[in-house]
């Protein structure tokens, strides 16, 4: 561990090395597998450095989950050929099924949804709020009707709905696009749906 490790004077990377680091460990080791102790020495830091911007495993936890998350939507729906579909239905169908298929073919980001980190990603699902963040702007992109409340509760919806894809899978893409097709697009797409 270098005495130095912010010396140059630019703390703001810090939480982003940090995240770098923990990255590559999610990968060798798993999620559960990851002590704080490793993260320190794997970011080069000292262990009270590393308490300094995150204060338990479980906040490491959510930062990692909520930049990933903010990153793989960001590929995703950025994706010019994502928007070719002409049907609003189909493109948000797309724009689903190419999400779960970015995570599954992302080392750091498929380890999550590993059995053995289940209990993990369920807990992540109801307590990050970066997460549920981005799940209520995704929501009221497509239902601006809805109050903030019930933009929240559907993108929390839609959240756990995707983490039980991808942690138990369907049989296949086909029949993955029919159960989003059928228990969550109603709730995204009609404007006459109740959500309270």
């Amino acid at each position: 561990m270098t005495g130095d490790w912010l010396a140059d004077g630019r703390a703001e990377l810090a939480t982003e090395r940090i995240l770098d680091a923990v990255r590559a460990l999610f990968i060798d080791k798993g999620v559960s597998g990851v002590g704080m102790a490793e993260v320190a020495d794997a970011a080069g830091c000292s262990r009270a450095t590393l308490y300094r911007y995150f204060d338990n495993r479980q906040a490491l936890y959510v930062a990692f989950a909520g930049r990933e998350a903010g990153k793989v939507v960001e590929r995703v729906w950025g994706d010019p050929a994502l928007h070719a579909a002409a049907d609003p239905g189909e493109r948000l169908l797309d724009g689903l099924t190419a999400l779960l298929a970015e995570v599954r073919k992302t080392p750091h980001l498929a380890v999550w949804f590993a059995p053995g980190n289940a209990g993990i990603v369920a807990q992540l699902s109801n307590s990050s709020d970066v997460v549920d963040t981005l799940a209520t702007g995704f929501v009221s992109g497509f239902r601006p009707d809805l109050p903030a409340p019930a933009a929240q509760r559907l993108g929390q919806w839609v959240v756990r709905a995707m983490v039980s894809l991808l942690t138990l899978p369907g049989a296949g893409e086909d029949e993955e696009r029919a159960m989003l097709r059928n228990f969550v697009l109603p709730f995204l797409l009609d404007r006459g749906t109740a959500i309270e």
